[in-house]
């Protein structure tokens, strides 16, 4: 991974400074996402959680869309809280950014085998990224790629980061952690790097937090760097 500007290290954790300038370009090993034709887009298998803000997936028509805070596709403005560019991030200071339906001018096909650069607005990150395949018309929403990933996680920590999934996020009393093979200790963290809660997940469990003060907390798959965001609301 690389950085531009400052970031802040609070107790092991990479902590963004919200009125800080700080750039985040991920160049780790690329990585596949796939959503099938007929698909359920509502299903968490058939969304790119690439990060706590942005989960890109595509209904049977239209455009991708960012289902954490989007219900469906809207032109122009669709996968909120993302901007692209077509390129790669070696040349990020050349690119101009635009909503995604700009960028390829109404034409998702004409994306196909084409380099881009999505930029994650809201934590200020830049991924390489090349869409692989997808589906016009009414042909079921198909649609995949393949991009860049957080070097900071090995592979194994990143195949276990594409799996976990917590649901739903914002929480309010309970969770479950989505995507475990078995029980998994797990420790949550306010974030100034306190630990509030810990304990192991088992398939399925049902998580109670509502202990917890309203805020953004992180949960932290024990023995392993695998972060994931939980917002109490």
């Amino acid at each position: 991974m690389k950085y531009i500007h400052r970031f802040i290290v609070l107790t092991g954790f990479i902590l963004f400074n919200g009125s800080a300038n700080c750039q985040t370009v991920w160049d780790g090993p690329p990585i596949q996402f796939i959503k099938t034709n007929n698909a359920v887009w509502t299903l968490p298998e058939n969304q790119d959680w690439i990060s706590d803000n942005v989960w890109i997936t595509r209904a049977s028509n239209q455009g991708i869309f960012n289902i954490k805070i989007e219900a469906q596709y809207a032109s122009f403005s669709s996968p909120s809280d993302t901007e692209w560019a077509y390129g790669n991030t070696e040349n990020l200071t050349s690119l101009t950014f635009q909503d995604w339906e700009t960028t390829h001018g109404s034409n998702p096909p004409s994306m196909v085998n084409q380099d881009m650069v999505l930029h994650l607005i809201s934590e200020d990150i830049y991924i390489d990224l090349k869409f692989l395949s997808w589906s016009i018309g009414g042909g079921g929403g198909g649609f995949s790629y393949q991009r860049s990933t957080d070097s900071n996680l090995s592979i194994g920590e990143l195949e276990l980061k594409r799996q976990i999934k917590i649901v739903p996020n914002p929480v309010s009393v309970y969770f479950q952690i989505f995507g475990l093979t078995e029980p998994s200790p797990y420790e949550i963290y306010d974030i100034l790097g306190k630990e509030v809660q810990k304990g192991i997940s088992s398939l399925n469990e049902n998580i109670n937090i509502s202990n917890l003060p309203n805020g953004l907390y992180i949960l932290k798959m024990k023995d392993s760097k695998v972060m994931k965001f939980i917002k109490i609301k």
